[in-house]
């Protein structure tokens, strides 16, 4: 199942933000409680299926508690997942009726390690205290079967900081609870264009922070360290085991000199809109390169050779 943007409403204005400016402006009605059931109530799911809440965001909803127990009820096998900025989760009454639900995947977006770097990525003060402390009611409140995920964006404004602010999370919270940690490079797409100038980054440029992240002590204190929306080739090989292939198949292209790469069958590809900004000097095509493959779509590579 594709994402669903179950509301077009945020509480927050992230700069970097994937829906375009006009998405919040538009009318609410397609995303009531009654539109949506409607619209998702007959869809049949695959096995593996993840049903992904989205917005906006998702938890500012009117009805959110609601849906989600409708999706629970109907799809009982399938894991629900909700991307959220955390805030409403600072509420802990709020908090405690979500996890009256089985098998969720929580995933909060933290953007700095204080209030001014966290804050000047949402354009909205408190928010950065708000999100922290909805984390810490999460980890107080979820049972086994609720993961928690920290997603982190690297763009402009947090890519220098990528160790701070998971020196800031192995202080402030017990990892062991967290399932993993997931650095996810920023799409070009919806407002992240029209502020490109103040988030807009390069693969290369990413490149020195990620293997400084990876080479501490860090990484030991992380119960996984992931990378999402990066091609192989723009990566030292050091860091290709934390890689996992994202993306749906019409957000990406494969350029000229990529079909002659001998990893292309592994590889995510190229983000369609990073070229439009970035040019395509970073791709370099592997003449050969020895990889042990396995089955799984997101993580082809077998890893343990490297």
């Amino acid at each position: 199942m594709p994402d669903i943007a179950i509301w077009n409403r945020c509480n927050n204005h992230c700069g970097m933000c994937t829906n375009p400016f006009s998405f919040q402006l538009e009318d609410s009605s397609p995303y009531s409680s009654g539109n949506i059931k409607q619209r998702w109530g007959n869809v049949k799911l695959k096995k593996d299926d993840v049903i992904a809440l989205t917005g906006g965001e998702p938890t500012i909803h009117p009805d959110f508690l609601n849906l989600v127990t409708w999706f629970r009820r109907k799809y009982p096998s399938h894991k629900i997942a909700i991307a959220s900025n955390g805030r409403m989760f600072s509420y802990k009454d709020f908090t405690k009726q979500l996890l009256k639900v089985n098998d969720l995947l929580i995933e909060i977006a933290i953007h700095g390690y204080d209030n001014k770097t966290h804050d000047a990525v949402t354009r909205t003060n408190g928010s950065f205290e708000q999100t922290i402390k909805g984390l810490h009611n999460i980890l107080k409140y979820k049972s086994s079967s609720q993961n928690v995920e920290i997603r982190i964006i690297i763009t402009k404004l947090t890519y220098k900081y990528l160790d701070k602010i998971n020196e800031f999370l192995v202080k402030e919270f017990p990892m062991k609870e967290i399932r993993d940690v997931t650095l996810i490079f920023m799409e070009f797409e919806g407002q992240a264009k029209d502020n490109i100038n103040n988030v807009g980054i390069s693969y290369t440029q990413v490149n020195k922070y990620l293997t400084k992240l990876v080479n501490s002590s860090l990484l030991n204190k992380l119960n996984e360290l992931r990378l999402y929306h990066f091609p192989l080739c723009v990566l030292p090989k050091s860091l290709w085991p934390f890689v996992w292939r994202t993306l749906r198949g019409e957000e990406i292209i494969f350029l000229s000199q990529c079909q002659k790469c001998a990893a292309k069958k592994y590889c995510l590809g190229v983000h369609r809109d990073y070229i439009s900004f970035m040019g395509t000097k970073e791709f370099k095509p592997f003449k050969t390169i020895k990889i042990k493959s396995n089955k799984s779509f997101y993580k082809p590579i077998d890893y343990s050779s490297y």
